[in-house]
């Protein structure tokens, strides 16, 4: 029936597309932001353009407050008058409308996304402008990094650290000078951190939010589940990504939260391992982390599978510990959890099959925090670890099991939003519970004729 629901999916999918912009999600977003900054100016950078062909993506601070995708814009919020404004570049027109909703037209730019759009050449003066007012005693910036699509705020800042130590291409990344250049503008104020405001807010979604994680959930998951389809010894790793990327992209996701990832049999210990080029072989183990984006909400998902059809019997032992885990952590996720909470129903599980040490040597870990980004605000160590949780927070369950002197690494992961009526998973339409997973292998799928359509393309 799984397998009819698929084939009836792709012949027919849904529509898709994006909705009407919905004017009143952002600006109550913007709303909450203004509360919080009643002494100040808040600048949030959008994204810049690529210099290469590759499908733009706005930054997912400036997304969250806008809505908007054009690219090389900033956003100003007056916390004192409580005002906001866009500022963008108008641009000409090159060869026909363009396909994404662009702001050439910014006299009307403000009855579509209900902000002002202003002349991005009149930025710093009204910044400065702005910035006299009496009652403005500071400049709300990102002191700390924006993050990105596959990237925490902390591994942006990692790579902006890397990105200096190059001794012939080093250089600051390009939103770290263009925050400098804005403080001497208004060098009078007292420079304050945004990022920790934001993070508040965006760990917490909305009905609007919540709806675009569980399509996104559902296409990885149908994506997923045909990736494992018709899995033999044989195979190529690439063969299982491009069957995801396949049925994701024929539901009409935007793209890949991030490029599949295949490992299999010796290097599954590599975590963020994207070759994919492995032949699989017979007794092995393959898992695919992967996801989709759909509506600039992401999805991530992890299932571990044997090669061959079953698990041997130490595999199965693992990856019943493993999932025996990730069940808990879900069943665990309440309002008032915590991350230290989950921890320990988790812990509980690895002791009980004999892994708990196992367990300590991975530090814990259980999973992140996913929305916009697919390392989403939220922290996983800190403070973060004792916030109870609440209604709209949306946790990736990601416990995992490795031994890398053996080669052996088993990982499950769901997208799990907590709701009123308790945790959802929204990727449980992969299935992950053994006898199913097992039925799901032996599947006809896209991949099914394969290995014999190689082989006679070789000869």
């Amino acid at each position: 029936m799984r397998r009819l629901a698929l084939f009836a999916l792709l012949l027919c999918p849904p529509t898709l597309a994006a909705q009407d912009f919905d004017k009143a999600e952002f600006a109550a977003r913007r709303a909450k932001l203004l509360e919080k900054i009643p002494d100040g100016i808040a600048v949030i950078l959008g994204g810049i353009e690529h210099p290469y062909p590759l499908r733009f993506r706005q930054s997912p601070d400036f997304y969250y407050l806008t809505g908007l995708r054009e690219a090389g814009t900033v956003l100003v919020l007056n916390g004192a008058t409580k005002n906001a404004a866009v500022f963008a570049v108008k641009r000409p027109e090159f060869g026909g409308p363009s396909v994404e909703p662009r702001l050439r037209d910014i006299e009307n730019a403000q009855d579509r996304y209900g902000i002002s759009v202003l002349p991005m050449e009149s930025f710093y003066t009204f910044l400065s402008f702005a910035g006299n007012n009496a009652a403005v005693k500071k400049l709300y910036l990102q002191l700390t990094p924006p993050d990105e699509q596959i990237h925490a705020r902390f591994e942006t800042q990692l790579f902006a650290a890397q990105a200096l130590d190059h001794p012939v291409f080093g250089q600051p990344q390009p939103y770290a000078v263009a925050i400098e250049r804005i403080r001497q503008v208004d060098s009078h104020l007292d420079a304050a951190d945004v990022s920790p405001l934001l993070d508040e807010l965006r760990w917490v979604k909305t009905s609007y939010e919540i709806e675009r994680l569980r399509r996104s959930g559902r296409m990885g998951a149908e994506a997923t589940a045909e990736a494992i389809r018709a899995t033999k010894p044989g195979m190529y790793e690439y063969e299982i990504a491009a069957a995801a990327q396949y049925v994701s992209t024929r539901l009409g996701a935007d793209g890949d939260a991030f490029p599949p990832i295949v490992p299999s049999g010796p290097l599954t210990p590599i975590v963020h391992y994207m070759e994919n080029r492995r032949q699989m072989r017979s007794g092995e183990i393959v898992y695919m982390d992967y996801g989709s984006d759909w509506e600039y909400y992401t999805s991530d998902i992890t299932r571990t599978w044997p090669v061959s059809g079953r698990f041997s019997t130490e595999q199965e032992k693992m990856y019943r510990c493993v999932l025996g885990a990730r069940d808990a952590i879900i069943a665990a996720i309440k309002p008032g959890a915590t991350l230290n909470s989950l921890k320990d129903a988790a812990e509980q599980v690895y002791q009980r099959h004999g892994y708990r040490d196992a367990f300590l040597g991975t530090g814990r870990y259980i999973g992140h925090f996913v929305g916009i980004a697919v390392h989403d605000v939220g922290g996983i160590s800190g403070s973060w670890l004792e916030k109870p949780f609440v209604t709209g927070v949306v946790f990736n369950v990601e416990p995992i099991l490795q031994f890398p002197e053996k080669k052996i690494h088993i990982r499950l992961e769901d997208t799990v939003v907590l709701t009123e009526k308790g945790a959802e998973n929204l990727t449980a339409a992969v299935p992950a519970e053994v006898e199913p997973l097992y039925a799901l292998i032996k599947e006809k799928g896209v991949n099914s004729t394969a290995i014999s359509g190689r082989a006679n393309a070789a000869k």
